[in-house]
C-alpha cells in the first residue's frame, strides 16, 4: 500500500481516513498477537482493545482507539522512494510489524498508567484493572510489551533495518519508564517549584518518545537515510510536547475530555500540568491568588471550576496555548527539513495537526 492509498478518494490526506486505513491494516496483527497469549490474558487484552465484553463475548458498536502511532509509522514508511511525479511509491507492507509494535507498546503503557493513577475509565469504558484487578492489568501490559518485541525481531528480510528498529523500540520503552519515573518525582513537588523546561522534558519522554519511535521506525523500515530519520525523530519530540500541552488544556477546559477520562483527572492525580505551572510563574496578582488558593495542598484544592478560572485569569491557558502552538510549529519545521515525497509530507502534516488539535 502506498501513501496515496492511505489518503482519501480526492487524493488529499485527511486524518480520519488515514487513521481508519491504519486500523484496518494493523488490527489483524494485533489480534494475532493477542491470540497467541494464554487464554485468560487473551480475554483481558481483548476487553482492553474493545473487542470483547468482560466475559469474553464479542462487543458490537464499540469504537476502538484510533491507532495514531501506527498511522504515523505507515505514513513515514513513504519517506524513501520517489516516483517520476514526486509521489511516494514505497510500500508500507514492510512497516506493518513496526506499526503494530508501537501500538502494542502504547497499550502496555496505558494499562500500567491506569493502575498507577487509579484511573477507572479509559475511553468511556471501565479500565482493565477495575474489571479484572490490578494483577491481571499488569500482566496484560507485560504480555503486550513482549508481543511488541516479537513483532520487530529480525527476520532476515532486511536485517540491518530490522535490527535498528528493535534497538529503537528497546530505547523507547526505557525512555517511557524513565519519563514515568520523572513524572512521579515531579508530583512530590509543589507545582510552583516546577519549571516549564522540566515539564517539557517529562512530556518529551512520556508522550514524545513513542511518537519519535513511530516516525523514525517507519522511515528506517522504508530504507530512508539517516538525515530523514533524524529530522523525523526531532519532529516526533516536538509533536509529543505539543500534544501533551494540548491534553492539559483539554483536561481543564474541554467540558468532556476527548480522551474519555474525567475532566480534571490529570490535576486530581497531581501530575504536572502546564497551564497550572505557567499560571503560578506568571508573577501577576491572579497568580498570587492562585498560589494562595492552593496553599492547603492537594488534600484541599479549590472547586474545579474555580481552579480552572483562576488558572485562566492568571494567564495559564494563554501561555499553554502559545507553547503548544510553538511546539507544533517546530514539529512541522522538522518535517519540512526531512524533504519527504509530497504525498508523504502532506499525510504526515495532517496527522501532526490531528495529534494536537484532535480535528
Amino acid at each position: 500500500m502506498t501513501t496515496e492509498e492511505l489518503s482519501d478518494t480526492q487524493g488529499l490526506p485527511a486524518a480520519p481516513s488515514l487513521l481508519s486505513t491504519a486500523h484496518e491494516r494493523i488490527e489483524p496483527l494485533l489480534r494475532e498477537a493477542v491470540g497467541a497469549l494464554q487464554p485468560e490474558l487473551r480475554r483481558v487484552c481483548g476487553y482492553h482493545f474493545g473487542w470483547s465484553q468482560p466475559d469474553g463475548s464479542p462487543t458490537y458498536g464499540v469504537t476502538p482507539e484510533p491507532p495514531l502511532r501506527a498511522a504515523l509509522t505507515l505514513c513515514a514508511a513513504g519517506a524513501s522512494e520517489t516516483g517520476r511525479d514526486g509521489s511516494a511509491l514505497a510500500s508500507t507492507a514492510a512497516a506493518l510489524p513496526g506499526a503494530a509494535a508501537v501500538e502494542l507498546v502504547h497499550n502496555w503503557a496505558a494499562l500500567h498508567d491506569d493502575v498507577m493513577d487509579g484511573e477507572a475509565l479509559r475511553h468511556g469504558r471501565s479500565a482493565v484493572w477495575a474489571v479484572y484487578g490490578t494483577g491481571w492489568a499488569v500482566l496484560a501490559g507485560d504480555a503486550l510489551l513482549g508481543a511488541a518485541t516479537r513483532r520487530v525481531l529480525p527476520t532476515g528480510t532486511a536485517p540491518e533495518a530490522e535490527g535498528a528498529v528493535l534497538r529503537l523500540l528497546t530505547r523507547t520503552t526505557s525512555r517511557l519508564v524513565s519519563g514515568r519515573s520523572a513524572e512521579l518525582a515531579l508530583r512530590r513537588r509543589a507545582p510552583e517549584g516546577v519549571s516549564v523546561e522540566e515539564y517539557a522534558a517529562v512530556a518529551g519522554a512520556r508522550r514524545g518518545s513513542l511518537l519519535e519511535c513511530a516516525l523514525a521506525g517507519g522511515a528506517l523500515l522504508a530504507g530512508a537515510d539517516e538525515r530523514v530519520v533524524e529530522s523525523l525523530t526531532r519532529a516526533g519530540h516536538h509533536l509529543g510536547v505539543a500534544a501533551q500541552v494540548a491534553r492539559d488544556i483539554e483536561d481543564l477546559w474541554s467540558g468532556t475530555a476527548l480522551s474519555g477520562r474525567p475532566v480534571m483527572s490529570g490535576l486530581r492525580e497531581g501530575g504536572p500540568s502546564l497551564p497550572l505551572i505557567a499560571a503560578l510563574r506568571a508573577g501577576n496578582p491572579a497568580a498570587r491568588t492562585l498560589a494562595q488558593s492552593l496553599g492547603g495542598g492537594p488534600a484541599c484544592p479549590p472547586p474545579p471550576d474555580e481552579l480552572a478560572a483562576l488558572i485562566d485569569h492568571a494567564g495559564g491557558r494563554a501561555a499553554a496555548d502559545e507553547i503548544s502552538a510553538w511546539q507544533l510549529t517546530e514539529a512541522l519545521t522538522q518535517l519540512d527539513k526531512a524533504a519527504l515525497p509530497p504525498a508523504t509530507h502532506t499525510a504526515l502534516r495532517a496527522l501532526f495537526h490531528h495529534t494536537v488539535d484532535r480535528g
